[in-house]
């Protein structure tokens, strides 16, 4: 009898020592919670195998959707949407190519820019021309706006009193960074006095108010005596050619302007170039066809300037 209640005295300790552990892990847990909101990995309660959810806590104040504000107080108060760029004063924005929906890149516009190609000398700029002769003007116009849209750009010429001016096309459009040409033709009038005349070529965007301008010359000479020289020829003298076929080719200068380049092969005319009144060089190219004409041949170039003055060359060459 006294056993038995021994045994049961222990077991009433034993479950009273359970319980007041059980009682001292929800207090804890109790005063954890109390604390602080939950973060990080969830907590099991002992003894239960249920998770205590931990739900991270957002401490940022939002703002309008797609941003985030900043800090008050002071400090760098920056955007974080990156959706659009602001452009610089004199430029604009444009949609990017990629897409990326409201995503934007800048827009600069700049003036445009303008040179004329004639050349009459190794950086020497114009072309010669007698009284009464129409000169081609080969008019280099360059968009320098950087990520925009296409632009029209307007040329004019402006030319000293008498001389006659003809622009077949005076706009041409533009993308960004590009180049393109137009022609001018001018004619002096008959008489007048030999001299460098000045031409000014200006262009500018259709509507716009910052054009850029160009100075070349129309220079008037009414005599010359030196016959134009030839140089380059091909094939060179003493060579020996080959294959079915072969390009002829001379080029030829004048101390005033090379009007045309005639060619003989084997003293018979073939063709003739005319030239130009953009550059000083003239040249001539010729596809001639050799299949079966093995042996030595020649080539005989034949260059005139505009008062009749003539150049020759000729070479002696083997198709092999």
């Amino acid at each position: 009898m006294r056993a038995t209640h021994m045994i049961a005295s222990a077991g009433r300790h034993t479950l009273g020592a359970l319980l007041e552990a059980i009682l001292i892990v929800a207090i804890v847990v109790s005063l954890l919670l109390a604390l602080s909101p939950i973060s990080g990995p969830a907590l099991f309660l002992a003894g239960t195998g249920q998770a205590l959810a931990a739900s991270p806590v957002d401490h940022t104040d939002r703002g309008s959707a797609g941003t985030t504000k900043a800090p008050t107080g002071g400090g760098d108060k920056r955007s974080i949407d990156r959706g659009t760029t602001t452009s610089t004063a004199g430029s604009a924005t444009k949609p990017s190519a990629g897409g990326g929906g409201s995503h934007h890149t800048s827009c600069t516009r700049n003036a445009p820019g303008v040179s004329i190609e004639n050349s009459w000398g190794w950086s020497q700029w114009g072309s010669w021309g007698m009284p009464g002769q129409q000169l081609t003007y080969l008019i280099d116009v360059r968009n320098y706006d950087i990520d925009c849209s296409s632009s029209s750009f307007v040329i004019s010429v402006s030319a000293p009193d008498g001389f006659s001016v003809s622009l077949p096309t005076a706009a041409i459009s533009l993308k960004s960074s590009t180049t393109g040409y137009l022609w001018a033709y001018v004619t002096s009038p008959n008489p007048i006095a030999d001299g460098d005349y000045p031409l000014t070529f200006t262009v500018d965007r259709a509507g716009g108010s910052n054009p850029a301008s160009a100075t070349s010359y129309y220079k008037v000479y009414s005599s010359d005596t030196v016959a134009p020289w030839l140089y380059w020829p091909n094939p060179g003298d003493g060579t020996t050619i080959s294959g079915s076929s072969y390009t002829v080719a001379i080029s030829t200068s004048d101390d005033h302007a090379v009007k045309t380049v005639d060619l003989y092969l084997d003293d018979v005319y073939t063709t003739t170039a005319s030239c130009d009144d953009i550059s000083d060089t003239c040249q001539l190219f010729y596809n001639w066809s050799i299949r079966g004409l093995q042996g030595q041949h020649t080539a005989t170039f034949k260059s005139y300037d505009w008062m009749g003055n003539v150049g020759v060359l000729t070479v002696t060459f083997t198709v092999g």
